[in-house]
């Protein structure tokens, strides 16, 4: 573990990717910080984790939005970027002009960043390149996010639910049923059978970060007892 500042030259290996918080200037092959954090590895990612709310999008990312405003064309969405993002309405899986989705102020969606660019609008879409089946048959990773609640979280906590050896989520999967969907940029959708349990499951994990493995086994055992 290191810390780094922005600018501070960091040191990829062989087979190492540039992950969040890090940049790769291409013409000298050298990685430097682009914020300050502490320097971690996970997997074959190199990235920089640290207690920022404020998301940079980068294409490739999966975000959950909240819908602003829509038009004929294309919906606007705050992502918790500097700027709203776009997602055109037809950017669904077989979306046609009378056949798509049609979505309120308010709402929840999980999309894909298609485009990002620092002097441009961020472009989202909703197609899912590892199906063909349709948008309304609600079988489609990507699209509309019903019922539940939402919550934000720092882009580090995310990136920690995220993982696939997440150890709060894997604890709470042995007693709970329930569904999440966590954006790469902070916000997090969580829906369980009732609304007692999806509030319980919020405020547990919320409460997760920073506790040891051993606190969130005695906290999870306490939630356990208060259902059965």
């Amino acid at each position: 573990m290191a810390l780094c500042l922005p600018g501070d030259e960091v040191p990829l290996q062989p087979g190492s990717l540039p992950g969040p918080g890090v940049a790769l200037d291409t013409d000298s092959g050298r990685a430097f910080a682009t914020t300050a954090g502490v320097l971690r590895t996970l997997g074959d990612e190199v990235r920089v984790e640290n207690l920022r709310k404020r998301y940079i999008p980068r294409k490739g990312d999966y975000i959950v939005g909240i819908i602003m405003s829509r038009s004929a064309d294309f919906y606007k969405v705050e992502i918790r970027a500097p700027s709203p993002a776009f997602l055109p309405t037809l950017a669904w899986n077989g979306a046609t002009k009378r056949n798509r989705p049609l979505l309120e102020i308010g709402m929840l969606v999980y999309a894909r960043v298609e485009a990002a660019h620092p002097d441009l609008d961020t472009e989202l879409s909703c197609v899912d390149p590892d199906t063909k089946k349709s948008w309304n048959t609600g079988e489609v990773l990507l699209g509309e996010l019903k019922g539940g609640l939402s919550f934000e979280v720092t882009l580090t906590a995310a990136q920690r639910l995220l993982a696939i050896d997440c150890f709060i989520l894997d604890r709470l999967g042995k007693d709970f049923s329930y569904e999440l969907c966590v954006g790469q940029n902070g916000r997090v959708w969580l829906v369980a059978p009732t609304a007692r349990e999806t509030v319980l499951l919020l405020q547990a994990i919320k409460r997760s970060f920073g506790m040891t493995n051993v606190q969130i086994e005695a906290m999870v055992g306490k939630m356990v007892e208060v259902f059965s």
